[in-house]
């Protein structure tokens, strides 16, 4: 995308559910604005890990997965983390395909989960020969313990204990929390169940040991290695049974005993339900071992993935927070309880739980997660401001190089919280402190775009000029970047007549490019058709002719055949739009028409409909703008981007005539983009014109409903204010008849009177409407505390929001003095009257000449 629709469709484009990052660009592919969100991509990372932690492995799996689907990630980290995910969630055919799909550097990492899988397979020669040459040095510390439990794994296999016992033991000692520790202690157990081959021999020798040496610690050691090698053959009944009876027989003192049993009961007999389940909540609820009550915690949570053993789990998990206050893995409980709600999304809950782990345990190592638990559930709630504030605690709770990857994914969901929240001065602040090191798999060009564009979108336009002037020398920053931030910065300082600025910009670059160094083919061609648009826009019609014509001759050979193509059309149509500004109509209509002949279905092709259409609305001919925007929409019904709009267009028109039978053709077309477009951005604003039409039409209660409508249903929409606004408006009309409807429109009125995130306009209005609403009330001296306190004191003599105000606030601001002027006029307070007069003619708002005749029309006995 996409030349055209830019200026036109810029607010309708922002407005989705979560807001897209990237606007609209011209001579980009539409591939080019689908960037995923870098901070979403993070957030699913920590989560990932957080799930992954906490036991739910299956469902790490799902995040990583998704996490690969999307352009721009780490894909070497993510494919190994999947991996891991997939060993733990015990789907080791799925982990050795995943492996085997690894795209890089197969180094050290990728060799040790190599070697995990070869062990799980009992081919302990591959496993030896994956980490022959790895030192433990070698690997980053989240991997260093799996090394060490691996050394384990190949001690046991080739008979030698004692060194085995050692390497888990520091594999366990190396772990960061007390849930890792449970997690290798878990994986020692596993191994033991998934023994090599055992005959009938070996299974008598161990039964009859023991027999033998029932009741002592041997005994108990030789029952659990019986009850293993049952397992191993498929006799899984029969194992059952064995640990079974032994938990029956157990003295009440051999605590540490219990524990063991209960554990690989839980083991083999499975976590779904029965006594595999009743001994791990047993040994989770009373066991003697922390560690391996986190364990337990950890087999229930991977068995507890899927309806309706999930919300069983929670309720087991409720009754035993609430029953062992004191329980040694409190911190735990909590935050599995905390992962669960924030699955199910209740968000209250979640955010209780996490709450109470960061009050109760202020030196827990869960911190992270705690905070990456309000972090998600800020975040999916779209409350960025509060998804900063906790990734930001989240990122400083982590530490080690373990951590420094993510440390800087946190950094950029940090940024793009801001960005989100629309703070732009903190989220330029902290897309510089993210660039400086930038994770692996985030594209420095897009944190790059980003910086310029809060610059932009923060009305830092002398900084975003500066910023574009330092990071365009950096050889991450892209060309389609480069390219997207020349674009908005170039339509930003249009938007702030500062055309003239802007054109001598990319005259300067393209004259002398900065560094003395040649822009890049493409972004070069792209920057001479900005130049091109940009002599037009600065009212230079002929100069705009002689640089499409130069253009055309001067494309670059190599560049992408899509993109001349675009440019080509594109040429075409800024000539024919300098041709309308030259008064030369026919000519510009006889060259859009050849436009069309030569590349029918081009995005200029079509858009030069709307500029016909336009041309002609411009003119008063609005019957002709309305068949040309129709005929688009016929024409091209499949275009989800211009056919809703120009059927928009085509309802302004019927409006613009006016007569009723006109208005109800503009509620068709309405309800056509309604009906064809649901997904458009534009049935947002098509839906608030609808109920504008039907007030027009005197249909007062379907104006109504068509608000209410928008307000519950795009309560996320950054305009959602205006239908809040014209809502306000419609119960204020019904009011004469009706007092309810009045007091629904002061309550509407005061909160978008005084909502902080509201347009000052807005606020504006909304104010003169309650004050007007309370004279009609006969409440003078409400109307007058609200018109000059809470409007005129409050937003024009605070010269800070005074300088927000735009032409639409500026017009009730100008009503609002008239009228408190007059209202203290009937109170004979003439010179209140004449300073509410004099601050039109002295702040330049509107309406002076009407000002200085109420002033001079005051008597000189007044004076």
């Amino acid at each position: 995308m996409r030349p055209y629709l830019i200026f036109l469709l810029s607010l309708a484009v922002a407005a989705v559910a979560q807001e897209s990052l990237r606007q609209p660009v011209p001579l980009a592919e539409k591939g080019a604005l689908e960037i995923a969100s870098a901070g979403g991509n993070a957030l699913s990372l920590f989560a990932a890990q957080r799930a992954q932690e906490l036991g739910f492995a299956s469902a790490a799996v799902t995040l990583y997965r998704e996490l690969l689907t999307q352009p721009k990630v780490d894909r070497a980290g993510v494919t190994l983390a999947l991996v891991t995910a997939l060993i733990d969630d015990g789907r080791f055919g799925a982990a050795q395909e995943a492996l085997d799909g690894f795209v890089g550097l197969k180094g050290p990492e990728w060799k040790l989960r190599s070697g995990l899988l070869a062990a799980q397979r009992r081919d302990f020669a591959a496993a030896e020969s994956a980490i022959a040459g790895i030192k433990l040095e070698d690997l980053p510390e989240a991997d260093r313990g799996w090394w060490l439990f691996l050394q384990g794994v190949l001690a046991d296999a080739a008979g030698d204990p004692g060194k085995a016992r050692g390497f888990y033991e520091q594999a366990e000692s190396s772990a960061v929390s007390a849930m890792a520790k449970a997690r290798f202690m878990l994986a020692r157990e596993q191994a033991r169940l998934r023994m090599g081959a055992v005959d009938e021999s070996l299974l008598e020798e161990a039964r009859k040991n023991m027999e033998r040496l029932q009741g002592r610690k041997t005994g108990y050691s030789f029952a659990r290695t019986y009850a293993a090698m049952l397992d191993a053959l498929g006799r899984k009944t029969e194992a059952i049974g064995v640990l079974q009876r032994q938990l029956l027989t157990l003295p009440a003192g051999e605590q540490a005993e219990r524990d063991d049993f209960q554990m690989l009961l839980g083991l083999i007999a499975g976590a779904q339900a029965g006594p595999g389940r009743a001994a791990l909540q047993s040994l989770l609820a009373g066991g003697a071992d922390p560690v391996k009550q986190r364990a337990a915690l950890r087999v229930l949570a991977a068995g507890s993935t899927e309806e309706p053993l999930r919300s069983q789990f929670r309720r087991e998990l409720d009754d035993l927070i609430r029953n062992a206050p004191s329980h040694p893995a409190l911190d735990d409980l909590l935050l599995v309880r905390a992962q669960l709600a924030l699955a199910a999304k209740d968000y209250a809950r979640a955010e209780t739980d996490a709450r109470t782990l960061l009050e109760k345990f202020p030196g827990s190592p869960r911190k992270a997660e705690a905070y990456g638990v309000l972090t998600a559930s800020a975040w999916e709630q779209l409350r960025y401001r509060a998804a900063a504030d906790f990734a930001t605690k989240a990122r400083d709770e982590l530490s080690g190089t373990a951590d420094a990857n993510l440390r800087g994914e946190l950094g950029v969901l940090v940024a793009e919280a801001w960005f989100r929240a629309r703070d732009y001065s903190n989220a330029a602040d902290a897309y510089s402190a993210v660039l400086r090191d930038s994770p692996p798999g985030v594209s420095a060009g897009d944190l790059m775009f980003q910086r310029i564009l809060s610059d932009i979108e923060g009305g830092q336009l002398d900084t975003a000029l500066q910023q574009m002037s330092v990071l365009s020398a950096d050889p991450r920053f892209d060309p389609i970047n480069r390219w997207q931030a020349e674009w908005n910065l170039a339509r930003a300082l249009q938007r702030t007549n500062r055309v003239e600025d802007a054109f001598a910009r990319v005259n300067a670059l393209l004259d002398a490019p900065a560094n003395g160094g040649e822009l890049p083919g493409e972004l070069r061609a792209r920057m001479r058709w900005l130049q091109a648009r940009l002599s037009l826009l600065a009212g230079q019609a002929e100069e705009t002719l002689r640089l499409v014509d130069a253009l055309k001759d001067a494309l670059p050979e190599g560049i992408e055949q899509r993109l001349r193509l675009d440019v080509q059309s594109s040429v075409e149509l800024l000539k024919a739009e300098a041709l309308f500004k030259l008064g030369r109509p026919e000519q510009a209509v006889e060259l859009m028409q050849k436009l069309r002949s030569d590349y029918a279905r081009s995005d200029a092709a079509i858009y030069s409909i709307i500029i016909e259409a336009g041309y002609y609305a411009e003119q008063d001919q609005t019957a002709e703008a309305q068949r040309l925007y129709t005929e688009l929409a016929d024409k091209f019904p499949d275009n989800q981007t211009y056919a809703p709009y120009a059927l928009y267009q085509a309802a302004l028109q019927a409006e613009r005539r006016g007569q009723d039978s006109n208005l109800e053709e503009a509620n068709k077309l309405i309800e056509r983009i309604a009906r064809d477009y649901p997904a458009s951005p534009m049935v947002f604003y098509a839906r608030l014109k609808q109920g504008d039409l039907l007030r027009k039409l005197n249909q007062f209660p379907q104006a109504q409903q068509a608000y209410e409508n928008l307000v519950n249903n795009f309560q996320n929409h950054r305009d959602v204010i205006l239908a809040q606004l014209a809502l306000a408006e419609c119960h204020n009309a019904q009011s004469v008849s009706d007092p309810n409807h009045a007091e629904r429109a002061i309550v509407l009125f005061e909160q978008l009177r005084d909502r902080v995130d509201a347009p000052v306009d807005v606020r504006v209005e909304a104010g003169f409407n309650l004050g007007y609403l309370m004279m009609r009330r006969n409440q003078p001296a409400r109307a007058e505390a609200v018109w000059w306190r809470d409007v005129v004191v409050a937003f024009l003599l605070d010269t800070r929001l005074a300088d927000s105000l735009g032409s639409k606030g500026r017009y009730w601001m100008t009503r609002t003095l008239l009228e408190v002027g007059a209202l203290y006029e009937q109170q004979a307070n003439y010179d209140r009257a004449r300073d509410a007069w004099n601050l039109i003619i002295e702040t330049g708002l509107p309406g002076a000449a009407l000002a200085r005749d109420r002033i001079a029309r005051l008597s000189p006995a007044n004076s």
